[in-house]
């Protein structure tokens, strides 16, 4: 009778919160942004083209009108393309929008198998690896390994230096399978390299079909010279390209491509004069992370023109993450730091390449932001595509979203050549800094108009310098003025003269007018560089740059004495700082929950940005919170249990902070009726 009196007093009590928890949950669900569907594929080749100028296109990479001693050349790293393959997936996507002579003619350009899946590899395959060829091989000479068949015509170049890989289990010359050219040994070695790291090591899905069958490399340029003869169909590749991943066409319906990528089989050709071995593995890496790519489910959402960026980016970070003592991408990220105002979703030629050097950006989330480089597989395995699918995976397993990355990453980016010492890029003295578009000394500086190229556009950014004009302690006021009803985030990175770091001003705006004032105090003795930096987030309304204005004079304030500007203390705020030089300050929130990235304190931080430090009783507390939080948060370190209690005592406090972030006005409205109801009913 106790034991049931006990459960019976236990049950009413859940009874009485369940509504609240059931009603947390549907908020938080709720919050999550939603996953555009797509009801349709948008051709990244748009209508009209003309159909000459796309063949004379794919001419040009695949050479089949250049000379052999051309085509056998080599190139210097910053003269490659990277690689060919958006553009002729691009052709095969678009396949039934083409007419029937270009069909004819651009499909003789395509690999095409036999649907017969009867395995004939050698016997000493079918004995040591549980994989066979799809098909039949259709180059002439051939090498299998665990995982790859590579193929190549019957001109290799390089001969044989006596080293052998290891890697090879089979080969067209027999049982004896040794003095191969080295350019097949070293692709042989890096494409099990590759595949070892992506798939067993990151976790990443296997290529299509790669369970039963081996993965299709050929080696391009390997033809002779003698027309009619079994390697006539070796394929081609200009000297300005690396390499290029692509799907299968049907060969018994001859020039039939599919609109669509996923499941269907893939292949890779890449160049076989490549002397630059570094050049060989991370073409490795980048192409066969486009086989996996094509694999994932919505891959074919990701093919559009606002969302392509993502795929070569993503490609080009994982040959970092892979061979990370290559640093082919080196000069991917100086040409992007160059042009900081150009969207993170400009791609194509005309952008120079600008899509590989979004490389940086994951690079940010994966090493900085986030510290986990599974977040790049979570995104590519999750629903939908674009902006929102990235901003889903920030919600849902980092507390963060795709805005407030942004922001930190285009901060971070006005110092990144500074930055590893602060435990910004590891690499980042070889990446540069962003452009800057205007520099100041001298105050003070008259209303200045940013527009044209320099001005952002939508996920672009603005950087403007201020110096101080001595070493005294100025004050420096920032006025700026952005475009009306667009999406601004205005924000000042101040460089410490000491070398420990930076703090960073941010500028919350109180009308669609987005114009406000930043003040930066001890610019000179504190602060030696001041950096403007005006970002443009997600804005889909806008289609080109959009113009800004700013001015700034000396030891002057603010109109009406507006706290329109947050100060976010470099180590609360998880921004870049120097423990090790003397600063090594902690706060409650960080020590009870262990790190300032926790997902919990984030959240905290957000709900100070947002409710607290715009008001003046909010800005009070936050200043008395600063004052008195070092000095308990050392005493929560050094008492093991307290983090523990601590961590229990803010839960509602996250919780309420979660709620308040992350639910719209209607869902805020309904959760206080609800407590409200519920608060009526209890007192009853």
């Amino acid at each position: 009778m106790i034991i049931r009196n006990i459960m019976l007093r236990y049950t009413k009590k859940l009874n009485r919160i369940l509504p609240i928890l059931i009603l947390m949950a549907i908020t938080m669900l709720a919050s999550i942004p939603p996953v555009h569907a797509h009801s349709y594929k948008t051709p990244l080749l748009q209508e009209p083209l003309d159909e000459n100028v796309a063949l004379d296109h794919l001419n040009t990479i695949l050479g089949r009108e250049m000379d052999s001693n051309t085509l056998k050349m080599d190139a210097g790293e910053d003269s490659f393309h990277q690689d060919a393959t958006i553009y002729l997936m691009n052709i095969q996507r678009n396949w039934s929008k083409w007419s029937p002579r270009f069909k004819e003619n651009a499909g003789a350009y395509f690999l095409k198998k036999p649907r017969s899946f009867e395995p004939i590899s050698a016997p000493k395959t079918l004995m040591r690896s549980n994989k066979t060829i799809r098909g039949v091989h259709l180059l002439p000479n051939w090498v299998e390994t665990q995982n790859f068949s590579v193929e190549w015509g019957n001109s290799a170049s390089g001969g044989d230096s006596g080293w052998d890989s290891n890697q090879i289990l089979a080969c067209s010359q027999g049982a004896t399978c040794t003095g191969m050219p080295d350019v097949i040994d070293r692709w042989a070695e890096y494409f099990e390299e590759v595949w070892t790291s992506e798939v067993e090591g990151l976790g990443f899905s296997q290529p299509y079909g790669t369970e039963t069958y081996l993965y299709d490399v050929y080696i391009a340029n390997t033809m002779d010279n003698i027309q009619g003869n079994s390697d006539d169909i070796t394929p081609f590749l200009n000297p300005g390209y690396l390499g290029f991943t692509v799907t299968y066409c049907d060969y018994e319906l001859f020039n039939i491509c599919k609109d669509n990528v996923t499941d269907a089989y893939s292949y890779i050709v890449v160049r076989g004069t490549i002397a630059d071995t570094d050049n060989m593995k991370v073409t490795a890496a980048h192409e066969f992370f486009h086989a996996i790519q094509f694999t994932l489910p919505t891959i074919d959402d990701w093919f559009s023109a606002g969302n392509i960026w993502w795929i070569e980016a993503t490609a080009t970070w994982m040959e970092e993450v892979v061979y990370d003592d290559v640093n082919h991408y080196y000069s991917r990220v100086r040409r992007w730091l160059a042009n900081p105002s150009l969207s993170l979703k400009s791609s194509g030629s005309q952008y120079a390449g600008h899509e590989y050097g979004d490389s940086l950006f994951v690079i940010f989330l994966t090493d900085v932001y986030l510290h986990d480089n599974d977040f790049v597989r979570y995104v590519w395995e999750g629903q939908g595509a674009g902006i929102d699918a990235i901003d889903k995976v920030l919600s849902l397993r980092y507390y963060s979203d795709f805005e407030s990355a942004f922001k930190e990453f285009a901060a971070l980016n006005a110092v990144a050549d500074k930055s590893s010492i602060w435990g910004g890029y590891e690499e980042g003295e070889n990446y540069g800094s962003a452009a800057i578009t205007n520099t100041h000394r001298d105050y003070p500086v008259s209303s200045t108009e940013i527009l044209g190229e320099d001005a952002p556009d939508e996920f672009g950014t603005g950087y403007i310098k201020f110096l101080p004009p001595d070493n005294s302690n100025n004050r420096l006021q920032i006025n700026f003025d952005g475009s009306d009803s667009i999406n601004w985030a205005a924000q000042l990175v101040k460089v410490k003269n000491d070398g420990t770091g930076y703090d960073k001003n941010e500028l919350h705006f109180a009308s669609p007018a987005k114009t406000g004032c930043l003040v930066v105090e001890e610019f000179g003795t504190t602060y030696g560089e001041v950096f403007l930096v005006s970002s443009i987030l997600i804005e889909p309304t806008i289609a080109e740059s959009m113009p800004y204005n700013y001015r700034a004079a000396m030891n002057s304030t603010c109109e009406d004495n507006s706290a329109n500007a947050s100060l976010i203390q470099a180590d609360d705020a998880g921004d870049i700082t120097d423990n090790e030089a003397g600063n090594p300050r902690c706060f409650i929130a960080t020590a009870a929950f262990g790190s300032s990235k926790s997902p919990s304190v984030m959240i905290l931080r957000e709900f100070r940005d947002r409710y607290l430090i715009p008001y003046t009783f909010g800005k009070k507390f936050v200043d008395g919170y600063y004052a008195v939080s070092p000095s308990i948060a050392d005493i929560i370190e050094k008492h093991p249990p307290m983090p523990f209690l601590v961590r229990v005592a803010l839960f509602p406090a996250v919780g309420l902070a979660f709620l308040l972030i992350k639910t719209t006005l209607l869902q805020k409205i309904a959760l206080v009726v609800t407590l409200f109801c519920f608060n009526i009913r209890h007192t009853q």
